[in-house]
């Protein structure tokens, strides 16, 4: 169960990194870098919590 939670929250994290491309506003390039290290964060976060416990 522990490897299914961790499967969606990594294609949860590439559903949103993929999206990330569609932005329009000025400055969306340090957008983009700022939301796909977010997303890698988050994901890296839940793998090594899994991992840990």
């Amino acid at each position: 169960m522990n490897i299914s939670r961790t499967l969606i929250v990594v294609v949860i994290s590439m559903v949103s990194i993929a999206g990330l491309p569609a932005c329009e506003k000025k400055n969306s390039a340090e957008a983009v870098g700022e939301k796909i290290d977010e997303s890698a964060e988050k994901a890296g976060d839940a793998l090594n919590e899994k991992i840990v416990d």
